[in-house]
């Protein structure tokens, strides 16, 4: 049936620089108070498939040397997920309908989709992401997600343009108790364009659902800004990444 959810979030953060040469030292603070409501329902279809609307209310305090004051944000979402073929697709949207500070306004619309038709992780798999405006997805998480403090210093985000694809197959490796997965992923911003590719390895999970419990991967990338000027110098970089859940 129907499920509520109440939400409260607190975000701060503190920018501190010191004294160097002729310029003077400065202090900054940016705070953000946050409680909401988020209302969804699923309603079954034919195969297992289910129809998933959301619809979130929220009430924030801005402080610091920001924006001041109260505002009223509201987002909502449609969810639809087909389980036997492993199908996902979902809009959200996000938008700040008003706020104390009349020239502060925030909107976002996020579209993604996935499919992995394999019930573990073998076989193929890929995901569609495009994003418009303000981060919108991740639900009433969205204001704490790590990328909101990444483009703090940005001049604004209702005018950030993101689209992101991947595409992984798992394979299996050492007398099939390991699963090895060589993917590639392309992601094209209004500021970057990323290419990736990156050979996984990890445990062989009957499940999609589970994660697993430990993962290794090797991940090449190359980095160009889309607003540089022509001749400007390409970055490349080249990581390991080890992950254990416990």
């Amino acid at each position: 049936g129907l499920s509520l959810v109440s939400t409260a979030e607190v975000l701060r953060v503190r920018t501190v620089s010191e004294d160097v040469a002729d310029l003077a030292g400065s202090e900054g603070v940016v705070s953000r108070y946050r409680l909401g409501l988020e209302a969804t329902r699923a309603f079954p279809l034919s195969n297992g498939a289910a129809l998933s609307p959301s619809l979130s209310l929220a009430v924030r305090e801005d402080g610091g040397d920001a924006e001041t004051g109260f505002g009223l944000e509201m987002g909502a979402g449609l969810l639809w997920a087909d389980p036997a073929r492993g199908v996902r697709g979902e809009l959200q949207g996000r938008s700040l309908l008003s706020h104390v500070e009349e020239e502060f306004r925030e909107q976002g619309l996020s579209l993604s989709f996935a499919w992995d038709p394999a019930p573990g992780n073998r076989g193929p798999s890929l995901s569609l992401s495009h994003a418009v405006g303000a981060r919108a997805e991740g639900g009433m998480d969205a204001l704490l997600n790590p990328t909101v403090l990444e483009a703090l210093d940005a001049p604004t985000s209702n005018g950030r343009h993101e689209f992101e694809g991947k595409l992984a197959y798992g394979l299996p490796a050492l007398g099939d108790r390991l699963t090895l997965s060589p993917g590639m992923a392309v992601v094209l911003s209004s500021e970057s364009r990323k290419y990736r590719l990156v050979w996984a390895l990890s445990p062989y999970g009957e499940q999609s659902e589970e994660a697993e419990p430990w993962e290794i991967s090797l991940e090449g990338e190359r980095q160009e800004s889309s607003t540089a000027a022509a001749g400007a110098s390409v970055e490349h970089s080249l990581g390991l990444r080890f992950s254990l859940l416990f």
